[in-house]
C-alpha cells in the first residue's frame, strides 16, 4: 500500500511537471487515467488554453458567452442567447466548449448547430465528428444525408447552382440577411425562444430522456423566421443536452444578394 502510495504522488508530480511543459491543448493526454481530471478540476486546462468564468468561457483568444432563462423549468416567453467570436478552430476546442459551457442548456446546445455546420464546411472529417458529438444518432444520420447537397456542390450539380449555399451555417446569425449576403454582425449571436409548454421536459421512452422544443430566431433566409429544433436530456450518462432534430436549419435559404465573407 505504501508502494502504491508513492507511486501515485510521483505519477502525478510527473503529470504536473509534463502539462506546465507541454504544448499540446490536451495536457492530460497520455497521463494515467485520472490525474488528467485532477489537474484541469479548477476549470482551466492543464496549459491554460481555456478558463470559465460564469457562463464564459475563454478558449485562447475566442469568446463563448450564453444569457437567458431557459432551463428544465417551463417559464413562459423564456428566452436564451449564445454570443462567440469565432467558430471553434478544431476538435479539442468544440468539445471544451460543449462538455464546459453549451451542452449544460437546452439553448446552448442548439447554438452550436451552426457552428458544427461551419466547422464541416471547412473540414467534412473533423465537422462530422463535432455533429455527431451534440446529436443523438438518428438525427446525425439525417443531417449527414441532407446537409451535403445543400452546402457542397457535386458532380450533379448545375453550374454555379444558387441552391448550394455554403453560408448556410451563417444565416440564423444575427444580422445575417440575404441582403448583405449572410454576413453576420459580431460577435456572432443566436437568439432563442423557449416552445410550447407541452413540448417542454417531456418524457420519451424511445430516448431515454426528456425532450424540449425551442426556436432559434433567424433573419429572413426562410420566409418563417422561427426554426424549430428538439433537444434531449439524457437520463442516464453525462447530463450533457443533445440535439434531436433540428430538419428546419439544413433547407435551402433564399439566395444572398451579395457574396458571403465567411465566418471568423
Amino acid at each position: 500500500m505504501r508502494r502504491q502510495q508513492l507511486y501515485i504522488c510521483a505519477c502525478l508530480l510527473l503529470g504536473v511537471a509534463v502539462a506546465a511543459c507541454s504544448g499540446k491543448k490536451n495536457g492530460g493526454q497520455g497521463l494515467p487515467e485520472g490525474i488528467a481530471s485532477v489537474i484541469q478540476a479548477d476549470g482551466q486546462s492543464s496549459d491554460g488554453d481555456w478558463s470559465l468564468d460564469g457562463n464564459t468561457l475563454t478558449y485562447g483568444s475566442h469568446v463563448y458567452t450564453m444569457t437567458g432563462n431557459m432551463e428544465k423549468n417551463y417559464v413562459p416567453g423564456a428566452k436564451g442567447k449564445v454570443t462567440f467570436t469565432n467558430v471553434p478552430s478544431d476538435l479539442d476546442e468544440f468539445s471544451t466548449v460543449y462538455e464546459q459551457l453549451l451542452g449544460k442548456t437546452p439553448y446552448g446546445i442548439a447554438a452550436m448547430l451552426p457552428m458544427a455546420f461551419e466547422m464541416w464546411g471547412r473540414n467534412h472529417d473533423e465537422g462530422e465528428q463535432c455533429i455527431e458529438m451534440i446529436t443523438g444518432f438518428t438525427c446525425f444520420r439525417e443531417i449527414m444525408r441532407q446537409l451535403p447537397a445543400h452546402m457542397e456542390m457535386s458532380k450533379h450539380s448545375p453550374v454555379d447552382d444558387p441552391y448550394v449555399q455554403r453560408c448556410l451555417p451563417a444565416a440564423v446569425l444575427e444580422g445575417a440577411t440575404k441582403e448583405n449576403g449572410y454576413n453576420p454582425t459580431e460577435p456572432y449571436t443566436v437568439n432563442m425562444t423557449i416552445g410550447r409548454e407541452e413540448t417542454w421536459g417531456e418524457e420519451s421512452e424511445m430516448l431515454q430522456g426528456e425532450v424540449y422544443q425551442l426556436n432559434i430566431l433567424s433573419g429572413n433566409a426562410w420566409s418563417t423566421q422561427q426554426r424549430s429544433v428538439s433537444v434531449m436530456l439524457p437520463w442516464k450518462g453525462p447530463q450533457l443536452y443533445k440535439v434531436n432534430s433540428c430538419p428546419s436549419l439544413y433547407v435551402n435559404i433564399f439566395v444572398p444578394r451579395k457574396d458571403w465573407e465567411g465566418l471568423k
